[in-house]
């Protein structure tokens, strides 16, 4: 007599390390500052302002020069739809994309992205010890009562409270839009802005392409 486990309701996190990422990194770099610039105030979000955290309107990904990486961004989420036997007659389509810099201590707040069914981030600068991405057990009872675990065994991922990925740059992270997240505060030790966390974020929505007469 054998027990046996299966693993249902599996939470899907996907990352990339975008080739020759030095060139594009440069370039949204230099953009994203020139933004900030035009707009100081940004918007307030998930960015605590009271330590600097800067958050552009959400308007990217209708912006001229941006229009290429959106484009990366869009390949990298349609291999998410294939992956997640999305509907073959459908698209991945951009909601919004806005900038984020985060200077030292500054960081984001446990969130999730309502209204779409994709999001992520990208990272165009990332100092060491700038934060970390944490990503939260999605499953709200499981904090009802904790476990004592066994210490001298090695845990799975299926055991882990909060998932971290440490922020690389030319690295794209995917994860599902209703994944509760939050970031680490940004305790660079280099003088601003090679301190600063400058990075992307995006919401990606579903669009079905029906033939004409389907």
């Amino acid at each position: 007599m054998t027990l046996t486990k299966e693993l249902f309701f599996p939470t899907p996190i996907y990352f990339i390390d975008v080739e020759d990422a030095e060139a594009l990194n440069a370039f949204l770099k230099t953009r994203i500052y020139s933004w900030r610039e035009q707009d100081a105030t940004g918007v307030q979000r998930s960015n605590v302002r009271q330590v600097g955290a800067w958050h552009s309107t959400t308007t990217m990904s209708s912006r001229p020069e941006f229009a290429s990486f959106v484009d990366l961004v869009s390949a990298q989420v349609q291999q998410v739809f294939g992956d997640q036997l999305y509907a073959a007659d459908s698209h991945p389509f951009c909601l919004n994309m806005w900038a984020n810099i985060n200077p030292r201590q500054g960081y984001n707040r446990s969130h999730v992205h309502p209204g779409s069914l994709w999001s992520g981030v990208y990272y165009v600068q990332a100092p060491e010890n700038c934060g970390q991405l944490i990503f939260q057990d999605p499953r709200a009872q499981v904090s009802v009562m904790a476990p004592s675990l066994n210490e001298s065994r090695e845990r799975g991922a299926e055991h882990w409270p909060e998932v971290y990925h440490r922020a690389v740059e030319g690295r794209l992270i995917l994860f599902p839009s209703w994944l509760r997240h939050e970031v680490e505060p940004n305790m660079s030790p280099l003088t601003s802005p090679d301190s600063d966390r400058v990075s992307i974020s995006f919401n990606y929505g579903q669009q079905l392409v029906r033939s004409k007469g389907g």
